[in-house]
């Protein structure tokens, strides 16, 4: 059972009400960017970018980043960070979460090894809408952006209230894929209305996303799909020439309903019962369980049948699954926050301040009926899960810009806290005689009378609650650069950084059910755990910069992951292989990245280059460990690894309206010390890391009509990975790589149309596989399969109106 543990693992999906007519979004588009050094005239831009807290440009700054601006963004019709993701050196997404520089240490996804931050506050939300711009860091960034940033951060930068000019904006977007039955669409809408000159302003956004996915349920006729949708408002206050304030709102919603991966795995047969009426059995039935055999070769859906109507419909056989049940996910997530800025603090220093305050709830349906009844009756996992979290940031930097010295000192508190959420998961079953005589035999309980017994409820059998959970992080930091002025022979800039983190947590849960004993009836388990933790990461970097085209660096940089607590180990995981590996407690995690970096920008900024070289050495690993027996998972501290690599990204203008991008990387990111646990050894492979990636784009500008007009073409390529250690064969995912197209035509000053085809060459490749199970001869478990998308085509409109 995927319990409460894997929560954060689902897929975000979402259905929301954009509000009244102008709460939509858009991309207006905008870039904060400088021409560089004597290239004016051609129109190159040197990006500007805020990643150390201050405005400086990519080239000094000593650590690996990329920025992709807004225009770029609408060019590549980017509606989710997830799109930029594919197009970094040294990036892997295998379920949309991002790895950077190979650090997933295990089997998940999702291994929280990067932290996403939206206007400085931490939220891990990635639409792109009304977006300024979006920079990456890579590299553990503990002394300015905090925990579980060990492999970097990705920081999302929005466009803000203008006070001095209204503006109508939106876009829409419709597109279908082949092979594919329905439509994606995606609609934004947004308005910023001056409400007092020069004092006050109001920014508003929304967008609403359909995703169309490819599976279909063979047997209950469901095509899975995915909602999205958000508001965003943001109320500047300029209270004074140095001082704003911002008061912000954002509501996120998501949906989806049915499978988000396929299954290809070959039962060989499935079990079914016969039935004969006893009025002295239980239940009135004797039950004999028996099985069919099908054809070896037959995937789950030929072998078990079906009769839902998508059945006669022309669905290719890879997209064709077979469950009893569809699962569903739903979120909500409220969050305020409040910015503050003052550019002149008591003339000692500039101030920046940002909190929140989120409360985020989800419910979600799990399917059990293979796993725990073979398909012979139904079962199924309710989860209902809420937090309240609570974030500030306060810090002083230095206030002449143009000063040698600069610092940076700050505090850091979080604090994500759950009471009585006593109904967090809930197993069913089917009700009726038959299903309770099913469930009897086959499970060896009485479940339907002890649900009775237990709950009142004969169809529940099992609940696990929390009775209260809280984390709370709190920081001391500071940066501290000097730069030294060598005269001709350039600047050098030294800088170091300390983070001080104290870590408190508590957690209070109980438990009852058939998977906690086997006697009726069963009373709660109660668990309490907690723990508390404290310690320091440091930073120092050395950068060498000869001239304003050229940096040369070395970074070393440490980082971490908070502790944490499991919750009860269930009694039907006690005999469990992975048991004795099950703490109550686990601690931080341990990054040092040694890092050597060069930046260029020659040929009078035709050609901008930046290249790093890492060794990452990774102790204590904050693990997900399954246990196979029971279904329920844990975390531990478990194993040792090293990540080295070589990343490189260039832009260059080949002609004043031909523009090549060029990003490419190497990883070779292996465990170092053996972890039975998840099957690793020492001198695998780290899983979901693909050895190489590589990313191309052309952009070429032409006038067509008397309008300007924009072509882009892209290639990317991801080398071969694989999923899970002690490997099977359907966990690895083959090297692949497809080429995308697009046009955009400036119809006015206020209006764009574009064109976009993904996959332009429709080309079939597997972009995630993995069996369930690591038993070849289990017949019961999914063999979980992803496509890569085939090729599709949207149509994209975006308008702005002042």
């Amino acid at each position: 059972m995927d319990a409460f543990w894997h929560l954060s693992s689902r897929k975000s999906l979402v259905s929301l009400a954009v509000v009244a007519s102008l709460s939509g979004t858009v991309p207006a588009f905008a870039q904060d960017t400088a021409p560089a050094d004597g290239a004016e005239e051609q129109g190159i831009e040197k990006v500007t970018v805020t990643s150390r807290r201050k405005t400086e440009t990519l080239l000094e700054i000593p650590m690996a980043v990329s920025s992709v601006s807004a225009m770029e963004i609408a060019d590549r019709n980017y509606t989710q960070a997830t799109d930029i993701y594919r197009t970094l050196a040294g990036a892997a997404m295998p379920r949309g979460q991002l790895i950077l520089r190979g650090l997933s240490g295990g089997n998940t996804t999702v291994p929280e090894t990067t932290a996403t931050f939206v206007d400085d506050v931490p939220f891990t939300f990635t639409n792109l809408s009304d977006v300024e711009r979006v920079e990456v860091l890579r590299g553990p960034q503990g002394t300015l952006y905090g925990s579980n940033a060990i492999g970097g951060t990705v920081r999302i930068i929005t466009k803000k209230p203008r006070l001095d000019e209204f503006e109508l904006f939106g876009s829409v977007q419709a597109g279908g894929e082949t092979d594919v039955d329905g439509y994606d669409s995606n609609v934004s809408l947004g308005i910023n209305v001056p409400l007092v000159e020069n004092k006050l302003a109001l920014r508003v956004n929304g967008n609403m996303e359909h995703d169309q996915l490819p599976f279909v349920n063979m047997n209950t006729g469901l095509q899975s799909d995915i909602d999205r949708a958000f508001l965003r408002s943001q109320l500047l206050w300029q209270a004074t020439d140095d001082i704003d304030v911002t008061f912000g709102y954002s509501r996120v919603e998501y949906r989806d309903k049915g499978e988000d991966l396929g299954d290809r795995s070959k039962p060989g047969y499935y079990w079914d019962y016969g039935l004969n009426a006893n009025p002295d059995a239980p239940y009135g039935y004797d039950v004999d369980f028996f099985t069919v055999d099908c054809d070896p070769t037959a995937e789950r859906p030929a072998c078990k049948g079906g009769s839902a109507p998508k059945v006669i419909s022309d669905v290719p056989e890879k997209y064709r699954i077979w469950e009893r049940l569809d699962p569903w996910y739903k979120s909500t997530n409220n969050l305020f926050t409040l910015n503050i800025n003052d550019e002149n603090f008591f003339d000692f220093a500039t101030l920046t301040y940002a909190g929140s305050f989120r409360s985020y709830k989800t419910q979600s349906l799990d399917n059990w009926t293979r796993l725990d009844g073979d398909d012979m009756f139904l079962t199924w996992i309710v989860n209902d899960y809420f937090y309240d979290e609570i974030t500030h940031e306060l810090r002083l930097q230095n206030l002449d810009v143009n000063s040698p010295l600069s610092w940076t000192v700050g505090m850091f508190y979080d604090k994500l806290e759950t009471n009585n959420a006593l109904d967090n998961q809930n197993q069913y079953h089917e009700a009726g005689d038959i299903a309770s005589a099913l469930a009897l035999n086959w499970w060896g309980i009485d479940v339907t009378q002890a649900g009775m017994d237990t709950f009142g409820n004969p169809q529940k059998n099992w609940n696990y609650g929390i009775i209260k959970d809280y984390q709370r992080e709190f920081a001391l930091f500071a940066d501290v650069a000097y730069t030294f002025d060598l005269g001709d022979a350039g600047e050098l800039e030294v800088n170091g950084g300390i983070r001080r983190f104290d870590l408190k947590d508590e957690s209070i849960e109980s438990t009852s059910g058939i998977w906690t004993t086997y006697y009726t009836p069963w009373d709660p388990d109660i668990v309490s755990l907690g723990g508390e933790e404290d310690g320091n990461r440091y930073k120092f970097s050395v950068s060498y910069r000869p001239n304003s085209d050229l940096s040369v660096y070395a970074l070393y940089s440490e980082g971490y992951r908070p502790g944490g607590n499991n919750g009860p180990l269930e009694a039907s995981c006690q005999d469990d292989p992975n048991a004795p590996n099950r703490p109550d407690r686990y601690t931080s995690d341990a990054i040092e990245n040694y890092e050597l970096g060069i930046k260029a920008s020659t040929f009078d900024g035709k050609f901008n280059f930046a290249a790093a070289v890492y060794q990452i050495d990774w102790t204590d690993i904050r693990t997900d460990i399954y246990m196979p027996t029971c279904g329920f998972s844990f975390t531990a501290n478990a194993g040792e690894a090293e990540s080295k690599g070589i990343e490189f990204e260039s832009t260059a203008y080949l002609t004043d309206d031909l523009k090549a991008t060029f990003n490419t990387s190497y990883t070779k990111s292996e465990v170092t010390k053996d972890n039975d646990a998840i099957g690793a050894k020492a001198g695998d492979d780290m899983t979901m890391v693909p050895d190489w990636n590589a990313y191309l784009a052309l952009d070429q500008g032409f006038d067509l009509f008397g309008k300007q007009a924009y072509v882009r073409a892209d290639f990317t390529y991801y080398g071969e990975y694989k999923t899970h250690f002690n490997v099977r064969d359907e966990d690895i995912v083959p090297s692949y790589s497809y080429v995308n197209l697009s046009g955009r035509l400036e119809v006015s000053d206020d209006v764009k149309l574009s064109v976009h085809i993904n996959n332009l060459f429709d080309k079939e490749a597997e972009k995630y596989r993995r069996a369930r199970s690591r038993s070849e001869s289990n017949t019961t478990a999914q063999q979980y399969i992803d496509y890569l998308e085939g090729r599709s085509l949207t149509v994209r409109l975006d308008y702005t109106f002042y």
